[in-house]
C-alpha cells in the first residue's frame, strides 16, 4: 500500500494507508459521511477534515473516481476500470455497468474528434422500485 502512494508522489500517512486499504477491500460509491461512519463503527475514526482532504488528494491522483449521486452529493467510486453507471430515479441506487463505447461515437458534429473517454449515466427504475411502483395501491376518492 505504501508503494502505491509513493508511486504517485504522495506522502505515506496512517489515514491515507487506512483509506487506501478501505478502498481496496470495498466496492461501491461512498459519500464522505458513509466512509466516516464505517471507520467510526470499526473503532478507528478519521477526523472529517482529514478525510475530505485525503479524498480530494486520492481523486486528483487517480486512486479513486468521483460520481454525482442521486441527490447531487459527491460519491467516491472504488472501481477504476472503464465503466458507466446505472442510477435508480426512485431510490438512488447506483451500480456499475459496462457499455460498448464504440456505439457512442458522434455521427455529425464531433465525428472528427478522437474520443479518449466517456462518462455515461443511464437512469431508470431498479427491479425493487419497479415492483414497489407496480404494487402501489391506486388512491380512491
Amino acid at each position: 500500500m505504501q508503494q502505491h502512494l509513493e508511486r504517485r508522489g504522495l506522502r505515506t500517512t496512517q489515514p491515507r494507508l487506512r483509506l487506501l486499504q478501505f478502498f481496496a477491500q470495498t466496492e461501491g460509491h461512498f459519500t464522505p459521511e458513509d466512509i466516516a461512519e464505517r471507520f467510526r463503527l470499526a473503532g478507528e475514526p478519521i477526523p472529517i477534515a482529514t478525510l475530505y482532504q485525503n479524498l480530494r488528494v486520492f481523486s486528483e491522483h487517480g486512486l479513486i473516481g468521483e460520481v454525482v449521486g442521486h441527490g447531487g452529493e459527491l460519491r467516491y467510486d472504488t472501481n477504476l476500470t472503464p465503466h458507466s453507471h446505472l442510477r435508480c430515479n426512485r431510490c438512488g441506487k447506483l451500480i456499475d455497468i459496462v457499455l460498448n463505447l464504440s456505439d457512442l461515437r458522434p455521427h455529425d458534429q464531433g465525428h472528427d474528434w478522437q474520443i479518449t473517454g466517456a462518462r455515461v449515466e443511464l437512469q431508470g427504475l431498479c427491479p425493487v422500485c419497479q415492483v414497489a411502483t407496480a404494487t402501489k395501491p391506486t388512491p380512491t376518492l
